[in-house]
């Protein structure tokens, strides 16, 4: 028997979670009950839903010419694609170690106002960089029924160091893909430019269908 709020609360979620196992497919416009779910998995009173995926080491192809291929300019190592979810992930976390209790609307309602709905957010590891001020060559975003979209913001995280072979570091991409017929199901094709100057573009395939 169901005693208290809390606890129907979790009953609910695991029913839910029954009915609509985590990692089916993107959710571009998550939910409540998915919000609620990221945060009870956080605070390990649900299973941990998966909100990005990771690609590492990062599997890459050849799309358009092969003369910048490394050694000749650098290259990505790993990638991680996720969307609202993460964020909600991420501010659950954050909450945690801080020691406060959050709520899956509050950081719903956060989230969006970060990321808004169909939109994700691409890490970019990379490595051999011959300077930092090269990051901004880097051109990277998604093939949507065969036309590129390319992403409307760039930043860089706090990681980035010198090594033998030149920079390493991270880049973070914002892609928009609302409104454009993304399957949340499907696999999405991601399409990027180092800083060479050939004529080159590369890929790697997401399988949204891997995460929330």
């Amino acid at each position: 028997m169901v005693r208290s709020v809390a606890a129907k609360r979790i009953y609910g979620l695991l029913l839910l979670m029954a009915l609509y196992p985590p990692g089916l497919a993107w959710s571009p416009s998550p939910t409540l009950e998915e919000a609620e779910a990221v945060v009870e998995g956080v605070y390990s009173r649900l299973p941990r839903t998966p909100t990005a995926w990771e690609g590492k080491p990062l599997e890459f192809r050849v799309e358009r010419g092969e003369s910048c291929l490394p050694p000749k300019g650098s290259r990505p190592v790993a990638a991680r694609v996720g969307g609202q979810l993460e964020v909600v992930e991420i501010l659950a976390e954050r909450a945690r170690n801080e020691f406060r209790r959050v709520r899956g609307a509050e950081v719903l309602a956060q989230a969006k106002g970060f990321l808004p709905d169909g939109h994700l957010r691409v890490y970019l590891e990379v490595e051999g960089l011959p300077r930092p001020e090269l990051r901004e060559a880097y051109t990277l975003g998604a093939l949507v029924g065969g036309k590129p979209v390319r992403a409307y913001r760039v930043t860089y995280l706090d990681d980035w160091r010198e090594e033998k072979g030149g920079y390493t570091g991270t880049l973070v991409f914002y892609l928009d893909l609302s409104g454009k017929g993304v399957d949340p199901q499907g696999e999405l094709t991601v399409i990027f430019m180092t800083e060479a100057p050939e004529d080159c573009l590369y890929a790697f395939t997401v399988p949204l269908g891997r995460f929330r």
